[in-house]
């Protein structure tokens, strides 16, 4: 065999290693987009309308439990505020 027969042996080889790797990668691709495409239509079927469900019912959660939390807070703040007011009125600015 010569150098040109070779030549074109190596040739042949290549094209087809490209072909090959261009299915697998062209493989990949396509069930990864599948794939994508069939958790898309979960996502919006199912998956975001129980998580809009879910946040929305941690916020209530979250804006119930804290006003009772800082209710005994906020009313000591107002009793003090109140009672320097008063005392303010009654006594006379301090000096």
């Amino acid at each position: 065999m010569t150098l040109s027969d070779w030549r074109d042996v190596s040739i042949i080889l290549l094209a087809l290693e490209a072909m090959v790797i261009g299915f697998v990668y062209g493989a990949i691709f396509y069930y990864s987009w599948k794939g994508l495409r069939i958790a898309y239509g979960w996502f919006s079927g199912v998956g975001l309308p129980q998580g809009r469900r879910y946040a929305s019912l941690v916020r209530w959660y979250v804006h119930t439990y804290s006003q009772k939390v800082v209710k005994p807070f906020i009313l000591i703040h107002t009793v003090t505020t109140q009672a320097r007011g008063f005392a303010r009125a009654l006594f006379g600015p301090s000096q």
